[in-house]
């Protein structure tokens, strides 16, 4: 179990986020902590969560290098200010000391939080990948601290230690700071709180539960500063993803002539057992193995990509039949019934009948034989198909009608009632 843990620890970016509760007030930073943990969902992050709702309603999969779920480790600190007379008389204040007082805010006596910035303490760049987070990703602030002035002393604090571990891991500092604000009606947290006292205990537990007042207000706003830091961390795929699926339930939605998605659920988008009929006066592809036509000569990409000139690839091999470097895919152009929407960012084709894999599609693009990147890309190997001419160039027609073989040559003409032959 260890052995397979260090293995994912080195392949893939540390899982943890480090949200500093600071606060003036030890025994409030201590109840905040307290009922963050008292709930273990509170504890952890699905990344699912921080897409835009239209992506969350119909995504299965993660994206692509982004965990699942990211554990928060919250670490319950206490500021103090100070003040002296400079030359002219006047008062200048300053930030004395902000400490860590344990993982339970119940430590007396705080200590440094260097240690949580110190390199040795999480991993470096892994593969080439943005580095990991830093020692403390994210800030949150209250609890009797709201002065503008005090919240710049403390984003100095924490720059300074972020930037000084981003210099030595040669990473980047980004650590995310917020400060809770009052409710609408109130002029600062301190009048906000003064109100909160004056509560009745039954509607103080209200307002904590529904984290819209008190403790529970201050526990809700640790949670959305730690969302901020980890969809930072790891904003360009989830923004990537986001795109790829809004195009996707487009293009459903034009398919199914629909003019939303909402009242769609995951399974309807990504399950549909429709059937699709191409045309049969036109060429159309089938199944090699049980021979049931899939697509149809109408459903292919129009216009037709053309050859690359500057193929991807240093050397492309020649693939089946054809000359390399030719086309040996067909590209469909949007997605059928028959192939589950297509919802996910990639994914193989399967025949619904026999279930053969018959292709893939990726909605951020895939390159063909020829060298050419197709974006979106639903391909379909010749290989994989069987060319199924239209019906009416394998029946017998009215006379003086042409007649073909199977293989496309003209042999002959018929008159009407005659029994005809090919000839080869």
């Amino acid at each position: 179990m260890e052995t397979d843990e260090a293995e994912a620890g080195r392949s893939k970016p540390p899982r943890t986020c480090r949200v500093a509760i600071v606060g003036a007030q030890r025994q409030r930073v201590a109840k905040t902590v307290a009922l963050l943990r008292a709930d273990e969902s509170r504890e952890c992050i699905a990344t699912i969560s921080l897409l835009s709702s239209t992506a969350d309603k119909v995504q299965t999969d993660n994206p692509k290098g982004v965990p699942v779920a990211v554990d928060i480790e919250y670490l319950p600190c206490v500021a103090t200010f100070d003040a002296y007379d400079d030359d002219r008389g006047a008062s200048v204040r300053y930030l004395s000391k902000l400490e860590f007082h344990g993982p339970n805010g119940t430590l007396v006596k705080g200590k440094s939080l260097a240690p949580f910035f110190d390199t040795n303490d999480s991993a470096g760049d892994i593969d080439g990948e943005k580095p990991p987070f830093p020692g403390i990703a994210a800030v949150a602030i209250g609890c009797g601290i709201e002065r503008e002035d005090d919240v710049e002393k403390i984003q100095s604090f924490f720059a300074a230690l972020s930037s000084c571990s981003a210099q030595i891991s040669g990473g980047q500092s980004g650590v995310i700071i917020q400060c809770l604000k009052p409710n609408p009606g109130y002029a600062s947290m301190k009048e906000e709180n003064e109100a909160f006292r004056h509560l009745t205990e039954d509607e103080k537990e209200e307002f904590i539960a529904s984290g819209t007042f008190g403790v529970g207000k201050m526990a809700n706003f640790v949670r959305e500063v730690a969302k901020l830091a980890i969809r930072q961390r790891w904003d360009k795929e989830l923004s990537e993803y986001e795109q790829i699926v809004q195009k996707a339930q487009q293009i459903y939605s034009t398919k199914e002539g629909t003019s939303s998605t909402d009242d769609l659920t995951a399974p309807e988008l990504m399950q549909s057992t429709a059937t699709h009929t191409p045309n049969p006066e036109l060429t159309r592809y089938a199944c090699k193995r049980c021979r049931t036509a899939l697509f149809g000569e109408e459903d292919l990409e129009d216009p037709p990509h053309g050859q690359s000139l500057h193929p991807f690839r240093k050397k492309i091999h020649k693939v089946g039949y054809g000359s390399a470097g030719s086309c040996q895919n067909h590209f469909i152009a949007q997605p059928l019934p028959w192939m589950d929407g297509c919802a996910g960012v990639e994914g193989k084709l399967h025949c619904p009948k026999c279930n053969t894999k018959v292709g893939h599609y990726s909605w951020t693009g895939a390159q063909c034989s020829c060298g050419t990147w197709v974006t979106p890309a639903i391909m379909v190997p010749l290989s994989k198909m069987d060319e199924m001419r239209p019906e009416s160039q394998n029946v017998m027609v009215a006379t003086g009608s042409l007649f073909v073989d199977h293989c496309g040559s003209t042999v002959g003409s018929v008159n009407s009632g005659a029994e005809s032959h090919c000839q080869i």
